[in-house]
């Protein structure tokens, strides 16, 4: 059984995706909103990074496909 397996998805699919993820974050964000608020600046950090490292990868990597996996 191969775990990582490559899919193409519709929008659709896509669409269903981001508000499950987006619902669930809000789920989670009320629970855990008083941790939030004590670390914020450590969220931040670390919400900034991993937008840099995938704007990083998207912008900086080669345009053919090729080297970035």
């Amino acid at each position: 059984m191969k775990l990582l397996i490559t899919k193409i998805w519709s929008w659709a699919d896509i669409w269903i995706l981001k508000w499950c993820a987006f619902l669930f974050g809000m789920i989670a964000g009320a629970y855990l909103s008083n941790v939030v608020k004590r670390y914020v600046w450590i969220f931040l950090l670390v919400a900034v990074a991993l937008a840099i490292r995938s704007g990083i990868k998207y912008f900086g990597g080669p345009s053919n496909g090729e080297g970035y996996h």
